[in-house]
């Protein structure tokens, strides 16, 4: 498995980080996004779970207020779905109220129709469809729907992440656009959806790594930069080493996945356990090295720390991972009876 980055990926990421910080408006960056071929997933010549993350990245490195992770994970998970989204924007309506990721859902879909309650769904009133799973009598299915049709509404919910509105989705009847898919296509857009949710994550940590070094070299204090007080240099180096690790990780578990490896699963569950706790802990530490000033609504940090915080908990987060890899681990450890 060959974890260096080719010349053409990291011109990807070059070429995205230049996008992200040439345009500031956010209908316009969706726009440029799709244009760039953001969203050309899949096939021969398409984008691959490593390219994705590379993007996923350079979104969370500029708070980007954009419906990608959704657009993305559902183009690589149900390849049957495309002709339907084609261009759309798209967004996961996953989570149901009081149920937790791991949760069978109770939103139910009856032919070509579908009825329930969704709550957490991302951009939902400025995407074009939603991914949504259901229960059907053959089992859970991913479908999509129209946001604007009659049969459904949207309620604004409290978002913990400006840049990331959130909504809950009442569906009753609501046509379904194409013929769901079964079980493969869900546990594959789980999959890909929590990859991209560490890479976010790993992104805004990034950033916020980079400006604490930046202002620890310009802020003096006694005379001399506090970057060279040995406590803060301590801090600085443990936050490096997690940002890097973090996103090592993410690049470990994307070219599993790319290459259909049969660990890919568990080791993408690991890298978004190991990047929930680790972007937390790179932004907390910045906080730390700004002092005071990252306690203010006017200083970006506190913004950063909110997405990462926000992509913790989406598809499950370190807790949830570390219990399901450890009851697989226990599982395969019992031995098999005898005779």
């Amino acid at each position: 498995m060959d974890l260096e980055l080719s010349d053409e990926q990291k011109w990807l990421g070059e070429s995205v980080e230049t996008l992200l910080a040439r345009e500031a408006e956010p209908e316009r960056l969706w726009e440029r996004l799709v244009d760039f071929g953001a969203l050309a997933v899949g096939g021969d010549d398409g984008l691959g779970a490593v390219e994705l993350c590379i993007i996923a990245r350079a979104l969370g490195a500029h708070l980007a207020p954009v419906p990608y992770l959704g657009s993305a994970a559902v183009r690589f998970a149900a390849e049957p779905l495309a002709a339907e989204i084609a261009h759309d924007s798209v967004a996961l309506a996953l989570l149901e109220p009081g149920a937790s990721c791991a949760a069978a859902p109770t939103a139910v879909a009856r032919g070509h129709v579908v009825s329930g309650r969704k709550t957490a769904v991302e951009h939902a009133a400025s995407v074009e469809r939603l991914a949504l799973v259901a229960a059907a009598p053959h089992g859970p299915v991913l479908g999509i729907v129209d946001p604007a049709a009659p049969e459904v509404a949207l309620v604004a919910q409290p978002a913990f992440d400006p840049t990331a509105p959130m909504y809950a989705v009442d569906l009753v009847d609501a046509p379904l656009l194409a013929e769901p898919l079964g079980g493969e296509a869900i546990r594959r857009m789980a999959t890909i959806g929590m990859l991209l949710a560490a890479a976010e994550a790993v992104g805004a940590a990034g950033r916020m790594l980079d400006d604490a070094c930046r202002y620890a070299a310009e802020r003096r204090q006694f005379g001399r930069p506090i970057a060279g007080f040995q406590a803060l240099r301590h801090l600085l180096a443990d936050m490096y080493v997690r940002q890097a690790s973090s996103w090592s990780s993410v690049l470990y578990a994307a070219a599993a996945l790319h290459e259909d490896a049969e660990e890919a699963p568990r080791t993408v569950a690991i890298a978004k356990a190991y990047v929930s706790r680790a972007a937390r802990e790179v932004a907390h530490g910045a906080i730390q090295v700004f002092g005071g000033i990252a306690m203010t609504a006017e200083h970006p940090a506190h913004r950063f720390l909110r997405r990462i915080v926000v992509r913790e908990r989406q598809f499950g987060d370190a807790a949830h991972h570390e219990r399901e890899l450890g009851r697989a681990l226990a599982s395969a450890a019992v031995p098999e009876p005898v005779g």
